[in-house]
């Protein structure tokens, strides 16, 4: 090498390094910006001192009207209620209500979120109307719950033939048998009140 050559190596070295330097720079500035713009899930259980209320109801087989049987719970910060529902015009009955608090609200609602109660499907039949004729249909819903579905629909029926990747009909995507019990156990009764429902 000549005497130019090394005198160029020189800031030419200093120029990669410089460039590399800057580059690692606006990556790591990248990095944190995303961080930043990360927002934050919606924890259902915040919602335990707010009017808000959470539903789960199982309606039975497609038959006549004067047949019909659907079970609701609702639950809220202040009250659990259960009703049997009869028809399509789902009447109510039998019905039990209970008291309720803050505090057996907030980890009702948080072991609701763990289970995926919230939990949408994508790319399912958003109507329940004609699924799972012979079988249950399940309806999770939310009211003053930001951000969280309205309504949520499963069923005892598989989706094969209707979709390629099996699994229940419907949009809901958590844990059915979780939530089930959820509800279930929210209400002291809920066997007695329940006996000689036939679904």
């Amino acid at each position: 090498m000549n005497k130019f050559d090394k005198k160029l190596l020189i800031p030419i070295a200093v120029v990669i390094i410089l460039l590399l330097g800057l580059f690692v720079y606006v990556s790591l500035s990248r990095t944190k910006t995303k961080k930043i713009e990360t927002v934050k899930p919606i924890l259902i259980n915040e919602y335990a001192n707010s009017p808000a209320t959470v539903s789960y109801m199982v309606d039975g087989q497609i038959n006549g009207n004067e047949s019909h049987r659907a079970i609701k719970i609702t639950i809220s910060k202040d009250s659990r209620l259960i009703e049997v529902l009869s028809g399509y015009q789902y009447t109510p009955i039998n019905t039990e209500a209970y008291n309720n608090t803050v505090e057996a609200y907030e980890p009702f609602l948080a072991s609701l979120q763990v289970a995926g109660f919230a939990k949408k499907r994508a790319n399912s039949i958003a109507s329940s109307a004609g699924a799972c004729p012979l079988g249950n249909r399940y309806y999770f819903e939310s009211i003053d719950i930001p951000s969280m579905p309205d309504r949520l629909w499963s069923s005892t029926c598989s989706t094969s033939g209707l979709f390629a990747s099996g699994g229940r009909q419907g949009t809901f995507a958590g844990n059915l048998n979780t939530i089930q019990q959820l509800f279930q156990k929210q209400i002291p009764d809920y066997a007695t009140i329940t006996k000689n429902v036939k679904l």
